[in-house]
This record gives structure tokens, sequence and C-alpha cells, in this order.
């Protein structure tokens, strides 16, 4: 009897501690759960109150925009950057006028494409302080008075949002601006509105769950690019005749050449980039980040750049800013370069439209005197390529995963998510699996992943090879620039950029690397031809036949070039991007 008690006695005692500890998970995970149910509805609340914000300012702004008459409307809508900032300068319109058509512009360009995350409203006092003080007969008028300038939203703007497209950074407000846009706000220029992002501004789409996506002016089934893909889109419609977006792997350059405008990467160091918070990036000395100006055409640009270098503002405010003025003897007129062009990087190759661009323009160089010859990265792309990769996920993507925590994401936007989440034993097996398969590329970027300090450590002595290798191949062959393909293909899918290896970003990351200043002219747009060569393009790998199953019916796409040069040489890729742009504007003729 005594031992059926004890017998009964234990098994009650040990289910009893089953209990107990199933209930604890149980009331763990429930908490957990509600917990992140408490953060979602939080971040929805905060969703909701930017997305207002913005219609309202963006209502404030159409009501502005009405305040002003036809014939000037007009009148300044007509105008490019030369013409305006002549305008401006002789008094013939008044920067509250412009401010006010650029408000109109802005908003036709968002009602377009979803480019705004917001009207800068104390715009239009600092442009009726400019004209203020230019009643005063004695001021004289800074170099780019009365210029309209849109911002992307990844840069600081004192008292605006500055989220990196993360709905739990929507409280953040910056106390000062980007020391860029402080020196562009002393030389004239009015900021009048901010621009949408991706979610961390890690890829080259734009979309997020705060502002929505953002589609690319000439289809709107197309991504705008990214991640200044407001920028682009905005100005690429019309809206603003110039901004400024940053750059880490192609920020500014992508969402130039998939909207139809231009863009510059200047050298790292010749702007300050200790307000720009990315610490959830590794490696950041390596991998160059940098503010960096888009326009609709590079004459814009230029003058931005001669106002940003006339002194040393921006290396008084950041000593570790490179005090170089800008080099007008590097930029002068008629001066003509070497330039070394290649069509393709022996990696992956550039679809057929975006190949004939680059042949053109050594065409239309060559009328302007410059002397175009052939060059060959040899191993240059996929030893940079891979390498940068690890430095990118240096930490196994820990800083990304723990900005994502918690974080809604737009639909375009998930599949980033996801793939911070997939373990080494699954992303290393796969990465042999596709190199046995003769895919470098898929092969490359699922086996760059490192798995100790010694793999990081590498990779950084890699890339400093690489670049020493590319400038020392410059100098054997006397070559002082490279024309190369901006992107490898036109504005894909939206879908696109986050469900393929971002190996297919390695045009314009490959100067990141380098830190080689780097500009996009766009020169032209997708033909019929075009379309009818895509059907032979050569599929290598997954990137190759995702990329010629979804990037069909382009005809009528932007298509653009890209030209870099060695660090510090920023004005000599300035030069070459104003005259193969005069080029094809006086081709159009």
């Amino acid at each position: 009897m005594n031992e059926v008690a004890s017998a009964v006695s234990t098994l009650c005692g040990s289910l009893w501690v089953k209990l107990t500890i199933i209930g604890a998970i149980t009331f763990y995970l429930m908490m957990v759960l509600k917990e992140k149910s408490k953060i979602r509805s939080t971040l929805a609340g905060k969703i909701e109150v930017a997305r207002r914000d913005r219609d309202e300012s963006i209502a404030w702004a159409r009501e502005q925009a009405e305040l002003i008459g036809d014939e000037d409307r007009k009148r300044i809508e007509t105008m490019d950057f030369t013409q305006l900032r002549e305008a401006l300068q002789t008094g013939k319109v008044t920067a509250e006028n412009v401010l006010r058509v650029y408000y109109g512009l802005a908003i036709k360009a968002h009602e377009k494409t979803n480019c705004l995350t917001g009207i800068v409203k104390e715009s239009l006092d600092m442009a009726r302080e400019l004209d203020e003080k230019a009643k005063d007969r004695y001021y004289k008028k800074p170099r780019l008075f009365g210029i309209p300038i849109s911002i992307k939203e990844a840069v600081q703007l004192a008292g605006h949002h500055n989220t990196w497209g993360l709905a739990k950074l929507i409280d953040y407000l910056p106390t000062e601006d980007s020391y860029q846009v402080m020196k562009l706000k002393l030389e004239g220029m009015v900021p009048f509105c901010q621009t949408n992002i991706p979610t961390t501004c890690m890829t080259y789409t734009c979309s997020n769950s705060i502002y929505g996506t953002t589609k690319c002016p000439q289809n709107p089934s197309r991504t705008s690019g990214g991640s200044s893909g407001g920028e682009g889109a905005l100005i690429g419609s019309g809206g603003s005749i110039c901004g400024l977006g940053s750059d880490l792997a192609g920020s500014v350059r992508i969402p130039a050449a998939f909207s139809g405008c231009c863009g510059f990467k200047p050298s790292a160091t010749r702007f300050s980039i200790t307000q720009i918070d990315y610490d959830f990036i590794p490696s950041r000395s390596i991998m160059t980040l940098t503010e960096g100006p888009m326009a609709q055409d590079p004459h814009a640009i230029v003058e931005m750049m001669r106002a940003l270098w006339s002194d040393h503002f921006i290396s008084d405010h950041d000593p570790s800013s490179v005090p170089i003025d800008f080099r007008e003897d590097l930029f002068k007129e008629g001066r003509k370069f070497r330039v070394g062009y290649y069509t393709a990087d022996g990696y992956i190759d550039p679809l057929p439209g975006n190949q004939r661009v680059v042949r053109e323009a050594v065409e239309l160089l060559k009328i302007q005197g410059h002397d175009l010859v052939p060059f060959s990265l040899e191993n240059i792309m996929r030893d940079t390529g891979r390498n940068a990769f690890t430095l990118f996920v240096a930490d196994g993507g820990a800083r990304i995963v723990e900005r994502l925590r918690d974080e809604p994401m737009s639909l375009w936007m998930a599949p980033l998510r996801y793939a911070m989440y997939v373990p080494l034993w699954i992303t290393k097996p796969l990465g042999w699996f596709f190199r046995l398969m003769g895919d470098t590329g898929t092969a490359d970027f699922l086996l760059a992943h490192p798995t100790n300090a010694s793999h990081v450590s590498d990779a950084v002595d890699k890339v400093f090879s690489c670049r020493k290798q590319i400038i020392q191949m410059m100098k054997d062959q006397k070559i002082d620039l490279i024309l190369c393909p901006s992107t490898i293909f036109p504005a894909p899918p939206h879908s696109l950029p986050n469900t393929i290896p971002h190996t297919a970003m390695l045009s314009t990351m490959l100067w990141n690397a380098m830190d080689f200043p780097a500009g996009v002219v766009t020169t032209g747009s997708w033909t019929k031809q075009d379309e009818d060569e895509l059907k032979s393009y050569p599929v290598k790998g997954l990137a190759e036949r995702v990329i010629k199953q979804r990037c069909r019916n382009n005809v009528g796409l932007p298509l653009s070039v890209q030209i870099v040069a060695p660090a510090f040489r920023d004005e000599m890729v300035l030069r070459v991007m104003v005259d193969l742009f005069d080029a094809v504007k006086n081709r159009a003729m």
C-alpha cells in the first residue's frame, strides 16, 4: 500500500514539475508575443502620424504653389539649371517664386512616383529672407542664391525626420544639418523637401513601411533605384532641379541610372561623413560612404561641387575631411584625357542596351577630343566583389538583424530580413553547390559570409590589394579615367533587387571599395533592338537567369554610363560628365 502511495506521489510530483515548466514557458511566450504586439501597435501609431504629417505638408505646399501666376510659373518651369541660376542672380525671378514653382513640380512628381517624405515648410521663410537681403544694393548674392534643393531623408536636416526607413527611428530628429547641407545653405540653396528611401538604405530598390514604395518615373512597375530612390524619382520626373543623396555602394548612381538623371559620388574624404548614422554597417572605412549630388544635368552638379569646395568649411567642422579646394586646373574646359573603357567586366555581363550606350559614349567623347582606349579589369571585379561582401556582413549580419527586430517591413523589403536570418550551415553548403554548378556569382555571394576574424582581415587586405592593382594598371597604360556601365540592367521590377544576389550591383559598388569618385550620366534609352538582342543574352548563373526572365519589356527606360577616376581626381570626372552630357544634347538637336 505504501509502495502504491509512493508511486502515485512520485508520478504527481513529476507531472507537477512538467506542468510547471510548460506553464512557465507558455507564460514567457505569451509575454513576448504581448510585448511584440505592443511594439507593433506603437510603431503602427507612429507610422500613421508620420504619414499624416507628410500629407499635411504636401497639402500646405499645394496651396503655396497656387499663389504664383501662370506666366511666371511657365517661365520658371522651362529654365534649366544654368538659366535659373542666371535669372536668380540678375533678379529676373525671385527665390520665393522659384520655390513656389518647385513646390508644384515636386507634388506632381510625388503623385506619379510616391517620392516625397515631406515638404520643408521653413523653406518659404528662407526664400523670403534671401529676397529681402537682395533688396540691399550692397548685398552680394551667394553663387547658388535661391536654388531649391531636395534632400534624401537619410541625410541630416535639422528638425526633420532621419529614419533610414525604420519606423523605430521616427521620433529621432537631428539637431543640426549635415555639414554639406550647412555649406549649401550658406551658398544660397534652399532645402525644400525630403525624399524617400528603402528600409536601412541597404538595397537598390526603394520601399519602407512608413512612406511606401517609390516608382520609376518612366514605368510604375519598375523601381526608381536605391537607396536615394526618392531623389532619383523626383529629379527624373522634373520635380527638383538638383538634390543631395548619399552613396555606399551606388546609392546615388543607381537611382540616377534607373530614373534618368545624373549623379555623382565624390572621393569619400573630401566630404564629411561623421554625422551619417550607419553604425549597423561593419568595416565602414573600407566601403566608403559619402553624400553626393544628383541633378537633371551635370552642370548643376559642377556648381554644387564648386560651392562645397570653395573653402575649407567642411574640413573646419570635420578635421577628418581633406581640405582640398575645387581644382579648376583639372576641370578646365577643353582639357582632354585618356579614357579607358569596357562594356563588360568579366563577371556578370550587362544587358545589351547597357553595353550599347557605353560604345556610343566612346564615339561621342572621341568627337570631344578625348583619347579612348580599351581597358580590362582582369580579376578585379570578382576579387573586390566577394571580399567587399565579406566586409558588409563581417558581423554575420547581427547589426542589421538588430535594426530590423520588430520592424514592420513592406512587401518588397521582407526578403532582406529573411536573408539576414539564414545560418552559415545553410549558406556555406549552398555556396559550394553553386560553385560546383559553375555559378561563380551566386557562389561568391553565399561564401562571402565570414566564419572568423582572420577571414575578415584577409578581405580587408584583398580589397586594398585590388586598389593597388587597378591604380598600377591605369598608370602603366597612362589612363586618366575609366568609362564603363553604370548598371547591368535598366530599372528592374520592384521585387528583383532583394531576390537575387547583390553581386548584381557590383558595377557601382566596386568604385566605393576603390574609393574612386564616380559619376553617372543618362545618355539614352532602351530600344526595340536592345529588346531583340536580350533573347541571346548569355546565362551563366542564377543572377543572369533571373535578370533575363524579369528584365523584359524595357523599351523607353533610361540608360546611362559611368565615369570614374582615382581618388581626388573628382574634377576630371566632372569634366568628362559635362562633355558627354553636352555631346548627347548636341546629338539630339
